[in-house]
């Protein structure tokens, strides 16, 4: 059935929008009291429960409010949002699709549908309902901010910015789309505009914390290491459980070799929003005491770079937990991903390795796998330089040769992380020039749908694609194994060849990766490494120039 709204639901929904919460339930109760087939409090009922996060109650509602009128269209988008954070996901879609048949000029669902494929990850379905939402209502700020971090996620910096431009032109009063522009802006190497922002806005909101984090950011793509972190420290003044502020300055410390505590606002990463794998164990974190006669549970974490750099620190904590009495008996296991199982197992000695996700062994404590470094480097001479991934090198696999006297080279060129992508990748057709090095064999190691670009140079005796003969890393292992250079940009490619002593070469942008440092060619990590840096932001042409002229001066 469907029922007008009532002069006592247009007060709730106005004492709902002052959040005057309990007041608003108690007028809803009031009206179901007298009438309980009020689809309308029922409704609002579910609203005042989502906005207390009473998921499970706020169904129940939302439920019955659907129940008694089955053509409103806002019931379904409230409903939705629940589903939604239940992680009813096709629950959810269900609902927003109703809701747009019931309600098609109305931007509410619209809107809040883009949202979902947000978080579901479905970018491109985003943009779609949020374009359609802009162009029932273009003035409308949050359509046209939510517009911008869409296109901010699919890499999309240029258009991001315009649509946060846009934003603050329909009202300049919104401290959060001017940190919004500033990281755009930094995206796209526009950083002293991106500074220019942070500088507007702080000239307005002196107190605002995000807003010396975006400075922090932008400061670092200028490798102004000392002033990021001081822009961090603001924000850290400001807002002090601020992990991404943490985070920032922990990375600047790193990359100055400032290790102890670089370590300790480093430790701030697993706060962060984006740190995976998210574990949620119901036992203590390792904090460097007595292991005697206890398990610790090493995870991984990040990305496969990250763990074959850090994976290292096994050994040496196997050393210290067999010389030490305080750690009599105590055992070591590892949570490795499936894809490092295999060539772990075969160079690693712990008590037990596998891929269990979130239902390891019994355990102790447990720490996430790059938090040893804090317990092992606190100087840059600490750093284990030893070639650690060696034993059991798959040598079945063969690479085809041109001849004998070949120098072999392996590239790969582009990155599979989307947020650094754009910074990180190098065009193949500017790594071509290296093909006419003919006492060379080429080989494209290039992992993903990215090693299809090298069809275009296969027709040359002395270039060869080997991207889908990768398979997991122990076949990687195996292939790399038989090159004597790798040349690549910044990827788990140049780990793993490090870790093996394998010769690299890596073509690193303008501001690094904290791990590369700055002003300096050779890597405390790897000392079978040589970096080759961009002169300014963006400047590859460079880069390979000067990699050709050391191919060729070095054979």
């Amino acid at each position: 059935m469907t029922d007008t709204k009532e002069p006592q639901i247009e007060q709730a929904i106005q004492l709902l929008i002052s959040n005057e919460l309990n007041r608003a339930k108690a007028i809803c109760r009031e009206v179901l009291l007298k009438n309980p087939f009020n689809a309308h409090a029922h409704d609002l009922l579910a609203v005042i429960s989502s906005k207390t996060k009473l998921w499970d109650e706020a169904l129940l509602y939302a439920n019955k409010a659907i129940s008694l009128d089955k053509n409103n269209g806002e019931f379904y988008t409230h409903r939705a949002i629940i589903y939604k954070n239940l992680k009813f996901f096709e629950d959810a879609i269900s609902d927003y699709q109703q809701a747009v048949l019931l309600l098609p000029r109305s931007t509410e669902p619209l809107y809040n549908f883009a949202i979902l494929f947000m978080e579901m990850g479905d970018l491109d379905k985003a943009l779609e309902l949020n374009k359609k939402a802009a162009r029932l209502d273009p003035n409308n700020i949050h359509i046209a901010n939510n517009l911008g971090s869409i296109l901010q996620k699919l890499g999309l910096f240029e258009q991001a910015s315009l649509s946060y431009k846009k934003s603050l032109k329909i009202n300049t009063d919104q401290p959060h789309i001017y940190n919004n522009l500033s990281g755009a802006l930094a995206e796209s190497d526009r950083i002293l505009e991106s500074l220019k922002v942070c500088s507007d806005a702080i000239e307005r909101w002196p107190n605002y914390p995000e807003i010396y984090n975006a400075k922090a950011n932008a400061l670092m793509r200028l490798n102004k290491i000392d002033e990021a972190i001081e822009a961090s420290e603001m924000t850290i003044k400001l807002q002090p459980n601020h992990s991404q502020a943490h985070y920032t300055k922990g990375i600047c410390l790193l990359s100055q070799n400032k290790f102890i505590e670089g370590w300790d606002e480093y430790t701030w990463r697993t706060k962060r929003e984006s740190f995976w794998p998210k574990r949620s164990y119901n036992k203590p974190e390792w904090s460097g005491g007595p292991l005697k006669n206890k398990t610790l549970l090493i995870h991984w974490e990040q990305g496969y770079g990250d763990i074959i750099q850090f994976v290292r620190y096994l050994e040496i904590l196997k050393y210290v937990i067999e010389k030490d009495e305080k750690h009599h008996n105590a055992r070591v296991i590892f949570d490795c991903p499936k894809n490092l199982l295999r060539l772990f197992k075969n160079n690693f000695i712990v008590d037990d390795i596998d891929d269990w996700g979130d239902s390891p062994p019994s355990f102790d404590f447990y720490i996430p796998l790059m938090g040893l470094a804090k317990y092992f480097t606190k100087t840059e001479e600490e750093i284990p330089k030893t070639t650690y991934i060696t034993n059991h090198i798959d040598s079945s696999i063969e690479v085809p040769k041109v001849n004998e006297r070949s120098f072999k080279v392996g590239l790969t060129w582009s990155s599979e992380h989307k947020d650094t992508y754009r910074r990180k990748v190098c065009s193949l057709s500017k790594l071509s020039k290296l093909f006419k090095n003919l006492n060379c064999t080429f080989y494209g190691i290039q992992f993903g749908n990215e090693h299809n670009q090298l069809e275009r140079y296969t027709h040359l005796s002395n270039v060869f694609d080997l991207g889908d003969k990768l398979g997991d890393f122990a076949h990687t292992a195996a292939i790399i194994n038989q090159l004597d250079l790798i040349i690549s940009i910044d990827t788990y490619i140049v780990h793993l060849a490090g870790a093996m002593g394998i010769k690299t070469w890596v073509l690193l942008p303008f501001s690094p990766d904290w791990r590369w440092q700055l002003n300096r060619s050779d890597s405390p990590w790897y000392p079978s490494i040589k970096l080759f840096r961009q002169p300014k932001p963006g400047d590859w042409n460079s880069v390979v120039l000067n990699i050709v002229n050391t191919l060729d001066t070095s054979l």
